[in-house]
């Protein structure tokens, strides 16, 4: 019979085969297909195949949580050859006596066809559970049907809802020697939490390892040496165990190996893999890894040391240095030994990032009786002949190590502990704090800027995104995305060590903002009539109040930009206060105003648009309308205000001699004129004076808009497409000096304004990237406003990411980069700056001077870089300043979810100075 007139048959008989192994299915037992079903083959051939679950493996223990997918492996042979693999997963419920017994699919099935004539085959596929949250013993099932439709089954059972668990480092069937220590680790994770692991050893000799995990961990890795011992042979078995929180236990094994007795005069060298491995770009505290994987001989000493040396070669400098590790077992190790080495870069130059090393790895084990084998990487074991260099490491014999070329950049990258995305981040200098936003944990992250390390989280509101010190700096503001509150979380002593915590009761709840257009209509008989028309935030096209970038100026009042959603397409700016308290403390609540100077009503000669009230009503007669406006003392909700009836102009100039924060204005409100259609940054300039308000969107038209924290109320409003080049550019970063004189706006390039918006210069950059700052000392920068300012090239300086994986360094007079640095990933978010602290440059020579805002108040002192000023006489690399004196400290989030902190050195700043020559 042939193939083609076998397939309709299989098809036709898959299902009552199927409706076979279903019922066997529902019968007691580990595993009710071990052998075949006899007498399917409907040819000459009546021989089923044999089918041998690899994974998942073990007994009733093996365990799997809810809504994992499940690895099967799965050995399949035929003598003359298998067709197909059908995988799929059950369970069975109710009880057969009473006639409640039903099949349950758990696993969708999965079929693997084969090419003709595979007759040995092992087969690996992922089974994807059905949704179910029903906690139940589950059966793996893989039937193997043979060319002539011969079939036969093998099952597996896996508790559903229970920890999975692997047990490493060791394989069924391996030999284990006698009297040495054997390596074992096993990983396990559930949802629920892992508050145990035991490992369990029967047969050859009996023994249990128990670890306890408190507190319970969704994920756990535990490695153990467990020490044969003398004198046992024979066969061992090794079964690992997890328990949940819930006291649900999940295993792997038991796995079947083979104690042997030790040998003397051992000469075989062991063998290895030692594989090396690192990002293309590291920093200088970051690492090359180096794991060392590999065994004795059966019957060896075992492995007494596992070890790695590193060549480091700095080709531009033609010197070498070489750095080496090693681990010593005791007793010697049996079976399978794994060490991870980590390499931090060396034979660095820090001075002249990015610097480019080649790094030469070979790692090493050597026996009990010192046989020695090397490895320079490669996937599969060797054993090369060790050598030992001058200098007392070891290499392997006449071959060069596995090649790594690196550059090294500068930087150090901050990663969450607990993992997230970072959405702003917040430098303390007072306490030393770097304090990050991480969005999806709905926590601030707390890190340690000196000792590089993160204290306890700090739970806020429900996504927070933007952050800003309050004016005192001991209060965090946190914008919370994720619904329309702010939180303040109290930032303790100037030690910075906290405990930090979120004051409940000054979490700042906005309130709504309220638009009303009241429409002026005569009637047929000539008589006045009023419709308003309530503009919601929740109707497209909407606008959001959910904060998303927030600053604080210099009157302590919090200007915000809201975050776009699905169904308020448009966010807003806006200020929140808090009203004077008139001697009721406990009763005053904040206040919104929304910011619509910047856009023009639309003209609407019949309309008056109305905002910040709580409520228009209309009193209707017989020979005419009259508007009633009712609003609230700003602060006080319960303090009830209202004017009319009268006519809308006058009931409204009658509403705001009582107190109230109304605004009027003629025509319409157009939400898409005053709403933005993407993320606004938001930023304010050192002392507060100013803030600005970038848009990253150009529909209908990218802006920047200023506010005047003196005057309260919005002062410039430019388009971006008339600051920037390219009318499609959208703002990505946005940086103010100290006294508000000038800013920068990160679009494709980086151009550079006054307060009067008038364009001072542009910096070109390459594509990609975002995130512009100014040094945080510049201030005083001459305009038409400021004709007494001037130029000061120690401080006027500009610090902006690019996809090129650099922070461009520009001077703000002439506009050209004057350095560069190299740093591993991408600026994609904020870019923040700070001046250096006082143990940065310690045993340096740094000389200093003092800086002056345009009132002429010193500000601070800042590193002298140029001599008495003059940007064509820079300090020479040693002397009054050194080369290595730190600068400024950036801080960027990237595109990685981390944060990267950079030390900007005095010779990052001139890499680019004509007075250095040309340098890359």
């Amino acid at each position: 019979m042939s193939l083609m007139s076998l397939a309709p048959v299989r098809a036709a008989r898959f299902t009552a085969v199927l409706a076979g192994v279903l019922l066997l299915a529902a019968c007691d037992g580990p595993n009710q297909f071990a052998t075949p079903i006899p007498g399917t083959g409907p040819g000459g051939d009546t021989k089923p195949p044999k089918v041998d679950i690899q994974l998942p493996r073990g007994d009733s223990l093996s365990a799997k949580p809810l809504g994992d997918s499940v690895l099967v492996r799965v050995r399949v042979t035929d003598n003359v050859g298998v067709d197909s693999v059908v995988f799929f997963g059950i369970a069975n419920r109710g009880d057969k006596t009473l006639g409640t017994d039903t099949v349950v699919t758990r696993f969708t099935r999965k079929k693997v066809a084969l090419p003709a004539n595979t007759r040995d085959t092992t087969i690996t596929r992922y089974l994807i559970p059905l949704p179910s949250k029903v906690k139940e013993l589950s059966k793996i099932i893989v039937l193997a049907f043979d060319n002539e439709g011969n079939v036969a089954a093998d099952t597996s059972s896996l508790v559903l809802g229970g920890p999975d668990v692997i047990l490493q480092n060791i394989q069924a069937g391996q030999s284990i020697q006698a009297g040495l220590g054997l390596s074992l680790r096993v990983v396990a994770r559930d949802p629920q939490g892992i508050i145990q692991i035991q490992i369990n050893f029967a047969g050859a000799f009996t023994r249990s390892v128990v670890k306890t995990i408190t507190p319970a961990a969704d994920s756990v890795v535990f490695d153990t040496t467990v020490v044969v011992p003398t004198g046992v042979f024979g066969a061992l078995s090794i079964t690992a165990v997890a328990r949940n929180a819930l006291d649900v236990a999940g295993q792997d094994g038991p796995l079947i190996v083979n104690v042997v007795s030790a040998s003397a005069g051992d000469t075989i060298k062991p063998w290895l893999v030692a594989l090396a491995s690192s990002p293309e770009r590291l920093e200088l505290k970051d690492s090359i890894t180096v794991v060392v994987t590999g065994f004795d001989n059966t019957q060896g000493s075992g492995v007494r040391t596992a070890g790695y040396t590193v060549r480091g070669i700095a080709p531009s400098r033609g010197d070498t240095l070489i750095r080496s590790g090693s681990r010593t077992f005791t007793p010697p190790r049996t079976g399978t030994v794994s060490e991870a080495f980590k390499v931090v870069t060396f034979n660095v130059d820090s001075l002249n990032l990015p610097d480019t090393l080649v790094y030469e790895i070979t790692g090493y084990l050597i026996d009990a009786q010192g046989n020695c084998a090397a490895s320079i990487g490669g996937p599969q074991p060797v054993s090369l002949q060790c050598d030992t260099l001058r200098t007392g490491q070891i290499v392997a014999r006449g071959r060069t190590g596995q090649r790594l070329t690196r550059t090294i950049v500068a930087g150090r990258t901050v990663t969450l502990p607990t993992g997230g995305r970072i959405m702003d981040a917040v430098i303390d200098t007072l306490r030393r704090n770097l304090y990050l936003s991480n969005q999806p944990k709905g926590q601030v992250e707390v890190f340690r800027i000196q000792q590089e390390r993160f204290l306890p989280a700090v739970p806020v509101g429900s996504e927070p995104w933007g952050m800003s010190l309050n004016r005192g700096h001991d209060t965090l503001l946190v914008a919370n995305s994720g619904g329309t509150n702010i939180s303040s979380v109290f930032l303790g002593v100037a030690n910075g060590a906290g405990p930090f915590r979120e004051i409940s009761n000054r979490r700042l709840l906005l309130p709504n903002v309220n638009l009303f257009d009241i429409e002026a209509i005569v009637d047929d008989l000539g008589f006045l009539r009023y419709a308003p028309r309530f503009i919601s935030n929740a109707t497209p096209p909407g606008f959001s109040t959910r904060p998303q970038f927030l600053a604080v100026d210099s009157a302590g009042e919090i200007l915000f930009s809201t975050k776009t959603t699905l169904l308020a397409n448009y966010g807003i700016i806006a200020k929140v206060f808090i009203p004077a308290d008139r001697g009721r403390p406990t009763e005053v609540r904040p206040e919104i105003e929304l910011f619509w100077d910047h856009a023009d009503l639309t003209v609407a000669p019949a309309f008056t648009a109305v905002a910040n009230v709580d409520r228009v009503d209309i009193r209707k007669t017989p020979t005419g309308d009259s508007v009633i406006i009712y609003d609230h003392v700003p602060g006080f909700p319960n303090d009830t205000i209202s004017a009319g009836p009268d006519f809308v102009d006058k009931a409204a100039a009658a509403l705001k001699l009582l107190g109230s924060d109304i605004k009027t204005g003629p025509g319409r409100f157009s939400v898409p004129g005053f709403g933005f259609g993407d993320t606004t940054f938001v930023t304010a300039s050192g002392n507060g004076g100013w803030v600005v308000f970038g848009e990253g969107a150009v529909g209908p038209v990218g802006r920047i808009i200023m506010y005047d924290a003196k005057r309260r109320k919005i002062s410039n409003m430019i388009q971006v497409a008339d600051l920037m080049v390219n009318a499609s550019e959208t703002v990505q970063g946005l940086g103010l000096n100290y006294d508000g004189t000038l800013g920068v706006a990160r679009g494709f390039d980086a151009y550079f304004f006054t307060a009067d918006f008038r364009l001072q210069g542009v910096a070109q950059l390459p594509q990609g990237g975002a995130g512009a700052v100014l040094h945080p000392l510049h201030a005083n920068a001459k305009s038409r406003d400021n004709n007494n300012g001037e130029y000061r090239p120690d401080t006027h300086m500009a610090f902006v990411g690019t996809g090129e994986r650099t922070i461009d360094i520009f001077d703000t007079f002439h506009f050209f980069r004057s350095g560069r640095l190299f740093i591993r990933d991408i600026v994609q978010g904020p870019l923040r700056a700070v001046l250096p602290f006082p143990e940065d440059n310690a045993g340096l020579t740094c000389a200093t001077i003092p800086v002056t805002d345009q009132a002429g108040r010193t500000i601070g002192r800042a590193i002298s870089i140029f001599q008495n000023g003059d940007f064509d006489r820079p300090y020479p690399p040693t002397g009054t300043t050194d080369d290595r004196c730190i600068v400024v400290k950036l801080f960027g989030v990237t595109n990685t979810g981390g944060v990267v902190v950079v030390d900007v050195r005095k010779a990052d700043i001139l890499r680019h100075h004509p007075a250095r020559g040309p340098q890359d």
